[in-house]
């Protein structure tokens, strides 16, 4: 009894860390999604089923992939070039990269913002050699990787909630 009890929060700590650690740049989603095959396993899938886990696992791919191209869509929103999103989202990358090993966690983080905007910016303004609009494009890429990590947090948010639905 105490054993299960122990397990149980130790499964709630963990899936709230998934949610947590989200805006630092650690794929959460599939640490919620490694939970919840791990209490699936230990329980024989008493609540959920492994069908379950691999829409969770769906929702966490897509939203990878849709926080990442977030930067770029913004950029083009905000008059940029297709070329001025590629440069957002590969900046984004390279700035989480770079970031990581400044200062792990919130050098992704902030190198994902900072890459995104500099990468809008630099390639627009390439193209076009209007500052002022490279500078617009670039703040749109900006607010489309925030816009991108919130959106992210608050689908954890929903993944953890169906867990916990299906749990109770």
């Amino acid at each position: 009894m105490i054993l299960e009890i122990f397990g149980m929060i130790v499964f709630w700590i963990i899936l709230i860390a998934g949610v947590v650690i989200i805006p630092f740049g650690i794929a959460g989603t599939f640490i919620i999604v490694a939970d919840a095959l791990v209490y699936g396993l230990l329980t024989g899938f008493e609540h959920y089923s492994l069908g379950f886990v691999g829409i969770l696992l769906g929702i966490a791919l897509f939203m990878e992939l849709l926080e990442e191209l977030f930067s770029g869509f913004l950029a083009r929103k905000f008059g940029g070039s297709k070329w001025a999103m590629v440069g957002a989202i590969v900046g984004g990358l390279l700035g989480a990269i770079i970031g990581t090993p400044i200062t792990p966690v919130l050098g992704t983080l902030l190198g994902g913002f900072i890459g995104s905007f500099s990468g809008a910016l630099i390639v627009e303004w390439l193209q076009t050699s209007d500052f002022t609009h490279a500078f617009r494009v670039g703040m749109g890429a900006f607010f489309g990787a925030l816009g991108g990590k919130l959106t992210k947090i608050v689908v954890a948010i929903v993944m953890v909630v169906l867990i916990g639905i299906r749990v109770f």
